[in-house]
This record gives C-alpha cells, sequence and structure tokens, in this order.
C-alpha cells in the first residue's frame, strides 16, 4: 500500500500535528539519526528553490538518506516529460518525491500516478511544509499551539492558506489582514472555518493590519502583494 502524500494541510489532522510537533522535539534534541538510512528523495522543482531545497536536502543527510535533485532543465515537466510517465518512472527508482511546481494540479497528477509518497514542496495553493516548520517554530518557542493568537499581514498567498488551515487545526486562532481582494480563495477559508468550529479556534479576515496584530502572540509578515499582482 503507498504511504500517505502531503499536498496539503489537508492531507493532516490536528493529532497529526500535535505528534509531528513531539517528535520533532525529540529528533532535534537527538540530533542526527540513521531514520531514514537507505531512502532516496527526488526533489523534482519547476522553480528555483534556496531555502526549500536546502532543507529538504540537509534533512535527509541528517537522517541518513540520499537527494537527487532534478531541474527544470533535466526534466521538462509536461512538455519534454509527460507528468503521469514521471511519477511512473521515479516511482520505480526513489522512496518519495516532493515536487516545487507551478500548478498544484501538476501535484495532483504526480500524487495519481506515483506509487510512492509526494510531498508538496510548494505550488500556487500551498505551501504545507513551510507552514509546519512555521508551526513548530511557534511552538518551540511558545511550548504549546492551542489557545494562541498569530495575526498573518500580507496576501493571502500560498503560504498564508496552509498556514491559516494548521493554525485552524491545531487550535490558535488566526487574523489575516491582506488588501481587498487578495485573501485567501473561499475554498481554503471555509476549509479553515471547519477545522475552527472543531478546535475551538476563531478566524478573522481584515484589510486592517493594527486590528489584526492588536493583541496577537504572534505575528507573520509577508509582502501586501505578490511579485507580478502590484
Amino acid at each position: 500500500m503507498k504511504a500517505k502524500d502531503l499536498l496539503s494541510i489537508a492531507d493532516l489532522s490536528s493529532q497529526d500535528i500535535q505528534l509531528l510537533m513531539s517528535d520533532t522535539v525529540d529528533m532535534k534534541a537527538q540530533g542526527w539519526t540513521t531514520t531514514l538510512s537507505g531512502k532516496t528523495l527526488a526533489l523534482l522543482f519547476e522553480k528555483p528553490s534556496l531555502r526549500t531545497r536546502v532543507s529538504f536536502e540537509l534533512a535527509m543527510r541528517q537522517l541518513g538518506g540520499q537527494v537527487i535533485y532534478l531541474s527544470p532543465a533535466e526534466v521538462g515537466l509536461g512538455q519534454r516529460e509527460l507528468v503521469p510517465d514521471v511519477a511512473r518512472v521515479l516511482s520505480r527508482y526513489v522512496d518519495a518525491i516532493a515536487a516545487r511546481t507551478f500548478s498544484h494540479q501538476t501535484l495532483e497528477v504526480l500524487a495519481d500516478y506515483s506509487s510512492v509518497p509526494v510531498i508538496n514542496a510548494l505550488s500556487h495553493r500551498e505551501h504545507p511544509c513551510q507552514a509546519l516548520a512555521d508551526l513548530f517554530t511557534i511552538y518551540e518557542k511558545r511550548g504549546e499551539l492551542n489557545g494562541l493568537t498569530l495575526a498573518f499581514v500580507g496576501d493571502g498567498n500560498n503560504v498564508a492558506s496552509s498556514l491559516m488551515l494548521a493554525a485552524s487545526l491545531a487550535g490558535i486562532n488566526f487574523r489575516l489582514a491582506s488588501p481587498a481582494g487578495y485573501g485567501v480563495p473561499d475554498s481554503i477559508l471555509e476549509l479553515a472555518q471547519e477545522y475552527a468550529r472543531d478546535s475551538g479556534a476563531e478566524l478573522l479576515c481584515t484589510e486592517e493590519a493594527e486590528m489584526a496584530v492588536s493583541g496577537a502572540d504572534i505575528v507573520y509578515t509577508d509582502v501586501w502583494t505578490s511579485m507580478g499582482q502590484e
């Protein structure tokens, strides 16, 4: 049976997030391990990356695994090579695929045709690994997540979407301040509201940054509008 994909925060439960936080604390205290010895991760990137690539490569090596980086020029995803074919071929060689794509649909097709787990290393819709890393920073500094208030000031981009979902699952009150017309997609907001009802978290979307940050425990800032949307 294929192990679980991580394309969206929606692929996780509140229990998954809590377990990730506690396990990460333990692993960080232990230092390098051989947990992933003999495992290989393919990094399949359609766009350049600094922090995401370095994070994945270091994590695999520190856990005893190996990494193969595949650049856009080498693969030509969806052009020189069809996405289903790439998924099938890589599945025969590697143990997991972390893909950084322009379209979220590309990730979904990769996951549909791959027999190994596919991890979203960024798409236009979400950036779940970034959100989980952010939550761990908060957890490490504050010792808890439930009941905290997190304000995000910036446009409702992929990071904001994943962070809103993750916060709502974890019981964090989430406030988003973004300019009119640049909030998170309705589908993300509706799902976050569903999670918040279950966890007891509160959600606020506003155009006023001062309203969002007033009394917040954590303030997260990003661009007011993303590059090319000015």
